[in-house]
């Protein structure tokens, strides 16, 4: 059986409602068997995101005792009921819908206080509950690297792994039962060993195993304690949500957007406890140079932050430390100057194929792990990966035992890139000028 693709339609909403008969076939008849959704906002007449897409509903608030906000402006009705005219032709398919990120254009609600809702799990649901209740045809969210821990080691769009803990996280900690005040010793304990590495420390220590990284890193009982927190809090704030989430009126799958397993350790979210929260894992499948959240470009920072703070230390050096922490080890990398050449084939053959394995071996079945699929570009603002490189991660993803994957998203998707997914989900795409055409490449004349 063929691999099944998803497609994410991003925002804006409007040109794939527009067309969503003829854009559905050609999904279709290329494998396309779901799609995700949103933010559930309309574009205003300066193409802002500002328009609700649904209307609102207060009283979903006051059914679990919260004081709804008032909502700022109503949706555009014409533009509504062609959004539900596309839902219900895609579940006329029989397709899965997820809506993206829910909450965008919600009414919300008062939070009630910290001991009464100490992971904001009601205050959450209730929001699910305004939405889904808008869209009787979708089968659930995604909630997009829900309770990550920061895993940049740099400041890069918007986290850091060892910046000081804001005081409304401290505040949020104590009244979950744990000791802030430890908890920032042991993050400053780990930042201090991470501006102090020698020469000598890290080619003795960092490439020996765990218990030579332990001494390494100096990992003591604060630093542990820290380390933790980051996972237990984010396991605890999903599990308060799904039992909140199970007694809304129907059944809605949840589904959370990690990074790649190589990073779960950083960001702490353990896909094997996960898998007893969720209903599907999007693991991002993202691996461009520079931008945001892509595998190279993550690795890259890391490895020039820590010669920054340690410049006695070779760039080999760097990389070892980055690998006895992060467990990285890039095929045919040994210095920042080989990222810049692309990507060998050993990566693919190792590194996705590995991505992959750990990813499904981690959970009960293999259907819950959907990978998003993508190629830098806009919106991450990555050096673009090519089309082969594309059906490269798909090759290897599939070979590894992957069912289905979500590309990300359709307002970039090129038309090589859609060949590359409908020949191995599907029937082949025909190019036709006068047909769909993917938005990303212009469509040639028909003259």
């Amino acid at each position: 059986m063929a691999m099944q693709a998803w497609m994410r339609i991003g925002q804006p909403l409007e040109p794939v409602m527009d067309e969503h008969e003829r854009i559905f076939d050609a999904w279709e008849a290329g494998g396309v068997r779901g799609f995700v959704f949103g933010r559930t906002l309309f574009a205003d007449a300066q193409g802002q995101f500002t328009i609700p897409a649904f209307p609102s509903n207060p009283q979903v608030y006051r059914d679990r005792g919260l004081e709804p906000n008032a909502r700022e402006g109503e949706t555009d009705p014409v533009k509504e009921k062609l959004l539900h005219t596309m839902l219900d032709n895609a579940k006329a398919r029989g397709w899965t819908i997820f809506i993206f990120a829910p909450g965008s254009g919600t009414t919300g609600a008062k939070p009630l206080p910290l001991e009464k809702d100490p992971y904001g799990a009601v205050s959450t649901a209730a929001v699910w509950d305004e939405v889904f209740g808008a869209f009787p045809q979708v089968d659930g969210g995604i909630m997009d690297g829900w309770t990550e821990s920061a895993y940049e080691l740099r400041r890069h769009h918007g986290n850091a792994v060892f910046a000081d803990i804001p005081d409304s996280i401290k505040a949020q900690a104590d009244a979950r039962g744990y000791d802030s005040a430890r908890l920032e010793r042991g993050m400053r304990h780990l930042r201090a060993r991470f501006r102090s590495f020698t020469p000598a420390q890290v080619r003795y220590y960092g490439a020996y195993g765990v218990l030579s990284a332990m001494n390494l890193f100096d990992i003591n009982e604060d630093a542990v304690y820290w380390l933790r927190w980051r996972r237990e809090d984010g396991m605890k704030t999903g599990e308060a949500f799904r039992r909140e989430l199970d007694r809304s009126p129907r059944k809605l799958l949840l589904g959370n957007g990690p990074r790649s397993a190589m990073f779960s350790g950083m960001t702490a979210l353990d896909f094997h406890a996960w898998d007893k929260i969720v209903d599907i894992l999007l693991v991002k499948h993202y691996f461009w140079h520079r931008g945001f959240d892509g595998m190279y470009g993550t690795v890259a920072r890391w490895v020039e932050q820590i010669h920054e703070w340690n410049p006695s230390l070779t760039e080999r050096d760097c990389f070892t430390v980055v690998k006895a922490w992060l467990g990285v080890d890039l095929p045919e990398v040994n210095s920042l100057a080989d990222m810049d050449l692309g990507f060998p084939q050993a990566f693919f053959d190792q590194v996705v194929t590995v991505e992959t394995e750990r990813a499904l071996v981690a959970v009960s079945q293999p259907e819950k792990i959907v990978p998003w699929v993508d190629t830098g570009r806009m919106p991450h603002g990555g050096d673009p990966m090519t089309a082969g490189d594309l059906q490269r991660i798909l090759t290897a993803s599939e070979a590894a035992g992957l069912r289905r994957f979500l590309f990300h998203n359709h307002a970039h998707l090129t038309s090589a890139e859609w060949c590359v997914i409908s020949r191995m989900c599907g029937a082949p795409w025909d190019e036709d000028p006068a047909g769909y055409w993917p938005p990303a490449t212009p469509k040639p004349s028909s003259h």
